[in-house]
């Protein structure tokens, strides 16, 4: 028992065992490297979504304009080249029709008696305006209608026959400003020209050229 005692008290008087070193490469050998985590990709960002274009403003038709009916008075007051009547006096009376339109321009007929006198020469007969195209500006828009109204005439015939002489066709073209009032759907209008006169058709030959005329025309009329 005494040697028993004697042992177990040699192995708890013993020193610990050191502990293992850890390993050491050996020289010229170079580690392995140790592989990091796999990076993760980054969230894609948030686009916002672009704003709606603004929507287009719809374009207002034009507004659709009345029917016209007047009776108009126009007077030569004077004219000149190689077409031109001599000392003569030129008067037409007879009635216009502006027809309705939902475009910017509309369409104008003319239907007159003429007569002329001068240089002991009398001519009566016919003028008709056949293409003649208005374009209607708004100046005032309120119990009482104010429009100016540039016109383009572009064939006019004159039908004429001449007492004791040949019988005459004419041709002119034109422009025109035309000044309306109108209160309560009757309506004034004056409206000076420039017409250009260009062939001369007779019963005794015909002839080509140029004459300048200026024309005034007066007109008392109803819109339906």
């Amino acid at each position: 028992m005494h040697t028993l005692a004697l042992v177990l008290a040699l192995f708890a008087e013993a020193p610990d065992a050191p502990a293992p070193a850890p390993d050491v490469p050996a020289a010229g050998v170079t580690p392995p490297a140790t592989s990091s985590p796999p990076a993760t990709a980054p969230a894609p960002a948030r686009t916002r979504a672009a704003p709606s274009p603004a929507p287009r403003p719809v374009a207002q038709p034009p507004p659709q304009t009345p029917f016209r009916l007047s009776l108009g008075y126009t007077r030569v007051l004077a004219e000149d080249g190689e077409l031109a009547g001599a000392n003569q006096t030129t008067q037409a009376i007879g009635l216009e029709m502006a027809f309705p339109s939902g475009s910017y321009v509309r369409n104008h007929l003319v239907l007159a008696h003429q007569w002329e006198t001068g240089s002991g020469i009398t001519a009566r007969g016919f003028r008709v305006d056949l293409i003649s195209l208005g374009y209607p500006i708004d100046l005032v828009d309120r119990a009482v209608h104010m429009a100016l109204e540039p016109t383009l005439v572009v064939l006019r015939g004159e039908i004429l026959f001449v007492e004791n002489g040949p019988r005459l066709l004419r041709l002119d073209s034109g422009f025109a400003l035309d000044l309306s009032v109108a209160f309560r759907q009757w309506f004034v209008s004056v409206a000076p020209e420039i017409d250009f006169r260009y062939l001369i058709y007779g019963s005794d030959g015909h002839r080509t050229g140029f004459a300048r005329l200026f024309p005034v025309r007066f007109a008392l009329g109803h819109e339906f």
